[in-house]
C-alpha cells in the first residue's frame, strides 16, 4: 500500500522502516518509530502492514497494559496466543499504547511511564527469546524520556524512524481560508489559563499558605481538562490534593479527588477513577456536602457502566437520584 501524499522526508523514513522489517523478519530486531501525529501514525501502520502481508510477513499488534506496562510481558502474552509466532514464521509485532501511559504518580510510588522505562532496562537477554522484529511507537516526548531513563534499552535499538506532522500544501491558485485566532482557553468563570497561572505565581510568592491556592490549582486543572490536556490536568489536581492535605482542607481534598477521577475516566481509565470517586464520596459525606455526595455517586455509576458492571452502575445512579430528590436538584434528576 503506497502513500503518495507523504512528503519526501516521511516517504524516505517509511521506505527505510519497511526495508529494515523485511531484512529481519525472522529474528529479533528492535525498532523505534517516533510520531506526534496520531492520524499519520495510523496511516503508516495500515500501509506497512498491508505491504508486509502481501510479501508473506505476518503483522501483529500488541498493546501495553497500563496496569503492567512491561514490553516483555506484553510480547510473551501475544506469543502464547499466536501459533505463527511460536512457529517462527516471518512476522512483525507493532507495540502500541506507550503514549497513553500516565506520567503522573497518582497513588503509586512510580508512574506508569516510570514503571515501563524501568521494565525496559536490562531486558536485553530476556528479549532474545523473541525471533521477530519489534516496532515500538512513541511520541517525541516519550522517546526523550525513554532515552534518559532506559539507557541500556536505548543503546541497543536497531533503528529509529522519525515521522513529522505534514503541512497541507494549497492547490495552486486556490487561496486557503484564514483560520480564526484561537481563543485563550479559560475556566468556566471566564478566567484564562494565563490569568490563573499568574494568580498562582503571585499567591505562592505573597501568601504561600493561602487556602485559595487549592481552588486555583483545581480550577487551572479543569481548564486544561477542557482542552483535553489530561496529563497536565492530572499533574495540577495532584498539586491541589497535596496542598489540601497539608492544610487539612477536606472540601479541597474532595474536589481534587473528584477531579482526578474525572480526568482518569475521560482518558479511558474508569478502573482507576473509581478509587478517587469513592474517596471523594467519603469526604463529601464527612463534611455534609450533599451535592458533592450525589455527584460522586453519579460519577461512580458512570465509571461502573463504562466497565460493563451495569447493576452496580444502576445502584449508584439510584442512590444519586434519591439525594437529588431530597435536596431538590431538578437538574440532577433529569
Amino acid at each position: 500500500m503506497s502513500l503518495p501524499d507523504l512528503d519526501r522526508l516521511n516517504q524516505r523514513e517509511f521506505r527505510k522502516l519497511v526495508l529494515s522489517i523485511k531484512a529481519n523478519a525472522r529474528r529479533l530486531d528492535l525498532l523505534l518509530a517516533i510520531c506526534d501525529d496520531r492520524n499519520l501514525q495510523d496511516r503508516l501502520i495500515t500501509a506497512y502492514e498491508a505491504e508486509l502481508n502481501a510479501q508473506g510477513i505476518i503483522p501483529f499488534r500488541a498493546r501495553l497494559d497500563p496496569k503492567q506496562p512491561s514490553l516483555r510481558a506484553t510480547l510473551e502474552a501475544l506469543v502464547a496466543q499466536q501459533p505463527a509466532l511460536q512457529a517462527g514464521e516471518p512476522a512483525l509485532v507493532t507495540v502500541l499504547n506507550a503514549n497513553e501511559l500516565l506520567g503522573v504518580r497518582l497513588t503509586d510510588d512510580v508512574s506508569e511511564q516510570e514503571r515501563f522505562f524501568s521494565s525496559l532496562q536490562w531486558t536485553r537477554e530476556a528479549l532474545r527469546q523473541f525471533e521477530f522484529p519489534i516496532l515500538l511507537w512513541l511520541t517525541d516526548s516519550i522517546a526523550t524520556r525513554l532515552a534518559q531513563q532506559a539507557l541500556d534499552f536505548w543503546s541497543w535499538r536497531s533503528g529509529v524512524f522519525e515521522f513529522v506532522t505534514q503541512v497541507t500544501v494549497p492547490v495552486e491558485g486556490r487561496a486557503l481560508p484564514q483560520p480564526m485566532p484561537a481563543p485563550e482557553p479559560s475556566d468556566e468563570s471566564g478566567q484564562s489559563v494565563a490569568d490563573l497561572q499568574r494568580q498562582i505565581a503571585e499567591l505562592e510568592q505573597s501568601a504561600p499558605e493561602s487556602p485559595l491556592l487549592v481552588t486555583l490549582y483545581n480550577t487551572l486543572g479543569e481548564a486544561y481538562e477542557r482542552r483535553y490536556a489530561y496529563q497536565r490536568a492530572l499533574e495540577l489536581y495532584e498539586q491541589a490534593l497535596a496542598l489540601a492535605r497539608g492544610k487539612k482542607d477536606l472540601a479541597g481534598q474532595a474536589r481534587s479527588r473528584r477531579n482526578l477521577g474525572d480526568a482518569l475516566r475521560y482518558c479511558g481509565r474508569p478502573f482507576q477513577s473509581i478509587d478517587f470517586y469513592q474517596e471523594a464520596l467519603t469526604l463529601y459525606q464527612q463534611i455534609g456536602d450533599r451535592n458533592g455526595e450525589a455527584n460522586s455517586l453519579e460519577n461512580l455509576g458512570i465509571a461502573y457502566f463504562s466497565l460493563g458492571q451495569y447493576q452496580q452502575a444502576i445502584d449508584f445512579h439510584q442512590q444519586a437520584l434519591e439525594i437529588e430528590r431530597e435536596i431538590g436538584d431538578r437538574n440532577g434528576e433529569a
